[in-house]
């Protein structure tokens, strides 16, 4: 049918409005940090085809997976075996979850006259699902089994009621039970109430109209897809990375993991080809396929409509190919607990490989990883087990008209934040000594890429454990563009309390003494075009704002600071930048 577009604008922002209000129910209701500060998760609504049909900002690698997680529901369970007033809860890596064994999802069915008509879906993360070590997150491990408790589709409200059979379960395999419960039970009114805003639209404004809308808005996505791809030319164009690998700095597993693409354009489609990308790796460092498929659709949001709302037909004219048995779609039981770590540099790699046909559209390298970090113990002043579990944020890279945007998160994470350094250090037993842009991280180019950040925690009264897995650090750092350097790569320094110094980028359980002191610092975005074409007065403005060094301004730049009158040495600048231009072949 058709729908009058005033009709169809004011259904298309109530079913954004209504996964608005899945996530403002978990923030409102949830325990733990990562989830109600941090903001960890996603939250969408989809049809009673697993169609993505709303969402609210959140991790854009969800995009795609909540629509397997309700196709697994209905292959599992049933769709004939759902009841109104069930609740769907998994986690299972390879059925359901499709990401590690944190991450939760929730799935609520919109039951009108009896059938299926929408889901309410939300993706999050929890701080412990058992494993080998506390928070879910390791560098070490070889299967899934070693990574936590696994579940598939099943029931956590039955009829309007709790299965407390289910309940029971994640009790007795989480370390922290009160905070993953009362997350769990956020996430379930979360899902409840977004179900019942699709129903409110499907009373006021009838189910024909209502799902008439829904086909609307998913064609109007394809529409404008197609029509943003019809700008680039049509050709073949690629790109690839080494990633670092897995297992701990001083035992590792895989090394030297290539992820590989092709991007084709032709005639409004794009395939996105993986074909030469490593096959899966001995330790965690592998991604379900679902999962990847997420990180194409943000890469291929970002080319074409990346300020318009998320839909299913916003991917419709995406391909994407994975080869079998690969870090991008393993075969069970591969470990997953670093599932993000691939997957955060394709949206990268789709802009690296596009840049020399829309440069305006593109940017350097982002400091390229999801920057996990987990701090864990038994806090002296309550004499309760806590985990920390918190990405740091990093520099974007330069722009063809501006600099990188400093200390934001991953593409892979997006909208998610840190926690602040008043509820840290109220939370957990610690000291947050700096939080700080980080001088110098950002890549030299006309327009700089932008600054990493600093943040040290001090462990007080207690020994903890930490564990962190960091990668693009030894084979890819964040690369610059057209003549752009590239930025500096992260990494984790311990200060021990006898004076010792550690760098680190991955390690799982590392002991933690009290007076230790954790220093997390990301890496900067690489810059855009030759540092040389940066305007001087630029250079000196970043020198007075501590972005950059006096040193980095003189051999990035070849712009001369006259001190202590902080101007710029005009002559000897023109002087210094012709010899490094000849220095580098004109």
């Amino acid at each position: 049918m058709t729908v009058d577009p005033i009709t169809l604008e004011v259904i298309r922002n109530r079913l954004i409005a209504a996964s608005g209000d899945i996530r403002r129910v978990v923030e409102r209701a949830a325990y733990s940090p990562v989830l109600y500060e941090v903001i960890d998760f996603s939250c969408a609504l989809l049809d009673a085809e697993a169609n993505l049909v709303a969402e609210t900002p959140g991790l854009p690698i969800f995009l795609a997976n909540l629509t397997y997680s309700v196709r697994s529901t209905y292959e599992t369970i049933g769709r004939d075996n759902l009841k109104p007033g069930d609740v769907i809860l998994c986690n299972d890596p390879y059925n359901g979850g499709f990401t590690h064994c944190p991450d939760i999802v929730v799935l609520c069915p919109a039951f009108y006259e009896g059938e299926i008509h929408g889901w309410a879906a939300f993706r999050g993360h929890t701080v412990d699902m058992g494993g080998i070590y506390p928070g879910g997150w390791y560098a070490n491990t070889t299967e899934v089994f070693q990574e936590g408790f696994r579940l598939p589709p099943v029931k956590i409200w039955m009829e309007g009621n709790p299965n407390e059979d289910v309940f029971r379960l994640i009790r007795a395999n989480t370390r922290v039970p009160v905070s993953v419960l009362g997350d769990i039970r956020a996430m379930i009114a979360g899902v409840r109430t977004g179900s019942q805003r699709l129903l409110d639209v499907i009373e006021k404004y009838g189910l024909e109209t209502t799902l008439g809308s829904i086909a609307e808005i998913l064609e109007q996505g394809d529409t404008l897809a197609r029509a943003a791809l019809s700008r680039i030319p049509n050709g073949t164009y690629s790109a690839q990375a080494v990633l670092d690998g897995d297992g701990n700095d001083d035992a590792p597993l895989s090394q030297k993991l290539l992820l590989k693409l092709k991007i084709t354009v032709e005639d409004e489609k794009m395939i996105v080809d993986f074909t030469g990308t490593s096959p899966q790796s001995i330790g965690p460092m592998n991604t379900p396929e679902p999962s990847t498929i997420s990180a194409a659709r943000y890469g291929f949001k970002i080319i074409t409509t990346p300020y318009l709302p998320s839909n299913e037909g916003s991917f419709r004219p995406l391909e994407v190919i994975i080869p079998e048995g690969s870090i991008l779609k393993p075969n069970f039981p591969a470990a997953t607990a670093m599932w993000p770590t691939p997957i955060t540099t394709i949206p990268d790699l789709m802009l690296r490989a596009v840049a020399p046909a829309v440069p305006e559209q593109v940017r350097g390298g982002h400091f390229g990883d999801s920057m996990a970090d987990f701090i864990y113990g038994t806090d002296p002043r309550t004499g309760q087990y806590y985990v920390c579990a918190e990405g740091d944020a990093g520099g974007y890279g330069g722009q063809h008209n501006r600099d990188g945007a400093p200390a934001l998160f991953s593409m892979a994470l997006g909208d998610t934040y840190n926690v602040p350094v008043e509820v840290a250090e109220i939370r957990y037993p610690w000291l947050v000594e700096r939080f700080e842009l980080n001088q110098d991280t950002g890549g030299p180019g006309k327009y700089r890429g932008g600054l990493g950040a600093r943040r040290d925690y001090r462990v007080i009264g207690h020994d903890a454990g930490m564990t962190v897995t960091t990668d693009r650090v030894l084979n890819t750092p964040p690369w610059g563009i057209f003549g752009g350097k590239e930025g500096r790569p992260s990494i984790t320094r311990v200060y021990r309390t006898d004076g010792g110094e550690e760098e680190w980028r991955k390690v799982s359980n590392l002991p933690l003494k009290d007076g230790d002191l954790v220093s997390f610092q990301t890496g900067g975005g690489g810059g855009y075009g030759s540092p040389l074409e940066r305007d001087p007065e630029m250079v000196l403005q970043d020198v007075i704002n501590e972005y950059i060094s006096a040193a980095s301004a003189r051999d990035d730049y070849g712009v001369v600071i006259k001190e202590p009158e902080m101007q710029v040495d005009q002559e000897a600048t023109q002087k210094l930048r012709e010899e490094m231009k000849a220095s580098q072949g004109g």
